[in-house]
């Protein structure tokens, strides 16, 4: 804590933080008695004699929380493990799609449309079109195709009376065949092919014989501990590294098939890493992105929501989402709609009373310990969340970052699969490291050196290392979508 020299008064500041080093004592040099990310100036024996005199709150208080966005997967049950680092999903095409019309014809019961050849490729005979005429739109059938000059549908009206066809958007929305007909032209249907990978994360602490002696009492999931300080650090390193990769990280060209480069000096062998794509990613790559529409600073608009709502609704989304963002994108959003006369918001005097509420997280039937604003518009449910991992300035505020100036739309429930079965919308997927002494579990932790509880050598050293090899996986990324709220 800050402290102020003269009388030892607090002076409303939190700590700063020591600088990470690689070999540092394990008792906090930010202290009284201590220069603030200098050196430490009391022995162990005077800290521990100071725990011990005084009423010492034995929980670690996890200011930073870097690890928030795992433990919210974790917690909702969007997790799966995998038996391979490399993983992939499927999804079928679409089974309609606009048929764009370049020419038409003039006072006709038939004639010819020239359209492009993505559309003359899906239409086949004996499909119905709704075409554009001059004022209003009506039905007609293909009744041959030809690429003689173009890519031509000869169609004629099923009401057998005379239009004018315009250039625009059609739609294939029917078929109808003659009595007696012989099968239609198959149509071929692609299937679309999503995947991700896993990622190898490490991290690792060396605690040698003295600063052994350098011990904390701490209670973890209500139980007693004596450890090193800096073991809880280090956990907490390792598991915010993953829930970071989880939302900044992109998939990379190498994985670990391949050979590894004579440039990779911290590889052995002709081994190679992998890393996973972040959500930030999957959404900028596949999703709706509303990143580059310039929105004005510290506001957001109706329109905005509708535009975004429009979208979701044209990708045929789900109507329960959850809204993730920056504390400070958050109150962005939630400070227009406190201020927004409308439905679900009641006008008192010249000030307007929100229509949010305050709730528990349901996913899935699941209450998770998440408290959200909720509000309801357009037949949409959204539970507007700040995550402080997205607010981290160590982190996210990089040159050229939208992360914390924007808005993460991020389904909830779960997406259909052919077949009648459900999957998360996203997850999660891990492969199970092996446990000394525990089969295995989503992160290994390993003790080896002449103080771990089973010796294996004599140097007097404890080394712990914790691995876990895991990768965020998204189904239906098109439903998925980034607005930013924001600019500065």
């Amino acid at each position: 804590m800050a402290i102020n020299s003269a009388g030892n008064a607090w002076n409303g500041k939190q700590f700063t933080g020591s600088i990470a080093n690689t070999d540092k004592p394990y008792v906090s040099s930010n202290r009284p008695g201590g220069v603030n990310n200098g050196t430490n100036t009391a022995s162990l024996i005077q800290s521990t004699s100071l725990l011990d005199q005084r009423d010492i709150y034995k929980q670690l208080v996890d200011l930073q929380d870097d690890a928030e966005w795992l433990d919210f997967m974790w917690m909702a049950g969007k997790k799966e493990a995998t038996s391979v680092p490399t993983y992939y999903s499927f999804f079928n095409d679409k089974l309609y799609k606009p048929i764009t019309i370049t020419t038409g014809f003039s006072a006709a019961t038939s004639g010819t449309l020239v359209t492009d050849q993505d559309s003359y490729a899906f239409v086949v005979v004996g499909d119905l079109i709704r075409v554009p005429l001059t004022t209003g739109s009506a039905v007609v059938r293909v009744t041959s195709k030809n690429t003689s000059g173009g890519f031509n549908l000869v169609v004629a009206s099923v009401t057998n009376t005379s239009i004018t066809v315009t250039a625009g958007t059609g739609s294939a929305f029917s078929n109808a065949q003659v009595e007696g007909s012989v099968a239609p032209t198959a149509r071929r249907w692609l299937v679309g092919k999503l995947g991700n990978q896993t990622q190898i994360f490490r991290n690792s602490l060396v605690i040698t014989d003295v600063q052994n002696m350098s011990k904390v009492e701490l209670e973890f999931n209500g139980k007693p501990y004596i450890l090193p300080y800096e073991m809880i650090q280090g956990l907490q390193k390792h598991r915010g590294d993953i829930s970071l990769a989880m939302w900044l990280g992109e998939v990379s060209a190498t994985t670990f098939a391949g050979a590894a480069g004579s440039s990779y000096s911290d590889l052995a062998g002709t081994y190679n890493y992998q890393t996973t794509r972040g959500m930030d990613s999957y959404i900028e790559t596949y999703g709706i992105n509303g990143t580059s529409t310039g929105y004005v600073d510290g506001i957001f608009t109706l329109p905005d929501l509708t535009s975004i709502e429009a979208q979701l609704i044209a990708n045929r989304a789900p109507f329960e989402y959850m809204m993730a963002g920056s504390t400070a994108a958050v109150a962005t959003v939630s400070d227009f709609l406190k201020n927004l006369p409308s439905s679900g918001v009641v006008q008192t005097g010249s000030a307007a009373q929100g229509g949010l509420y305050s709730g528990r997280l349901s996913v899935d039937g699941r209450e998770v310990d998440l408290e959200v604003e909720k509000f309801k518009h357009a037949g949409f449910t959204f539970n507007l969340k700040a995550f402080k991992v997205l607010s981290n300035n160590e982190v996210m505020a990089y040159t050229n970052s939208t992360v914390q100036k924007s808005i993460y739309f991020l389904p909830m429930g779960k997406v259909k699969t052919v077949g009648g079965g459900m999957v998360d919308y996203f997850r999660y997927r891990y492969l199970p490291q092996p446990t000394p002494g525990q089969g295995s579990s989503e992160t290994a932790e390993i003790m080896t050196g002449g103080l771990a509880p089973t010796p294996t050598n004599q140097e007097m050293n404890l080394t712990t290392t914790w691995t876990s090899n895991m990768g965020l996986e998204v189904f239906a990324p098109s439903k998925f979508a980034k607005i930013q709220v924001n600019n500065a």
